[in-house]
């Protein structure tokens, strides 16, 4: 009886291999995880610049990154504008025509003679004369204004004519002063306004009398009675157009 007992008790006492590779399994996946930790640590201390790189990438431009402001560079090319400059209102509104012919670079070669004569452009009855720089009042801009042409009494479609031989410089439309027929005489310039049909354009060569449009109405003078709104540049400068009209 006391020797099976002494068997039963040396058997429950033995060593068992399966609980000896569990240990040692553990055992081992402990090692493993304390050298990747150690290796972690080693490549981030030896290469620290890709960590501050990576930093920096999460920051979108424009915020701080450190206490600095990181601002993207402007492009070296300016926008170009197709818009035209804007015209800039004068104190005292006027009523000489709204602009002068495009002039070049370089001054062109005077080849043209100034004429001895200059006819009238539509009839010979003033309404309205040259104030030069005296202000009058203006029935439809309802201010005081200068009035640097004259303006002949004229039905709407009545023949507008060259005052003399020359070259058209310009021909355009104005809010203001309708269409525009700009004519170079040598020294001396005709600007014939408000006209209904314009049978001239740039470039063109006209003669003395020549029909270059047709009587119409001009915006800024609507109020008056139907007439031509002429001036006259000499050397450069607004004159009366009488003193040259024969």
């Amino acid at each position: 009886m006391s020797n099976k007992h002494f068997q039963k008790n040396n058997k429950s006492s033995s060593f068992s291999p399966k609980g000896f590779y569990i240990a040692l399994g553990v055992c081992l996946i402990a090692i493993g995880v304390a050298a990747w930790t150690t290796y972690d640590s080693v490549v981030n201390y030896t290469n620290p610049q890709e960590e501050i790189v990576s930093s920096q990438a999460a920051h979108p431009a424009n915020e701080a990154v450190s206490g600095i402001l990181e601002v993207p560079k402007a492009s070296s090319t300016a926008p170009v504008s197709s818009e035209e400059p804007k015209k800039t209102e004068s104190a005292v509104p006027s009523s000489q025509p709204p602009r002068q012919p495009a002039s070049s670079a370089e001054p062109a070669k005077q080849t043209a003679v100034t004429p001895q004569s200059f006819s009238y452009p539509a009839g010979e009855t003033v309404l309205r004369e040259f104030s030069g720089e005296n202000l009058i009042y203006s029935e439809t801009m309802q201010d005081w204004r200068v009035h640097a042409g004259v303006d002949f009494a004229a039905k709407e479609g009545d023949p507008v004519k060259a005052i003399a031989d020359g070259t058209v410089k310009d021909a355009y439309h104005d809010d203001l002063f309708g269409n525009v027929v700009y004519i170079e005489h040598g020294n001396v310039g005709s600007c014939y306004c408000g006209l209904q049909d314009m049978n001239v354009k740039a470039g063109d060569t006209v003669k003395a009398g020549q029909e270059i449009g047709t009587v119409g109405v001009t915006p800024c003078e609507s109020a008056d009675e139907a007439h031509l709104h002429f001036a006259v540049k000499n050397s450069g400068k607004w004159v009366d157009p009488l003193t040259i009209l024969k």
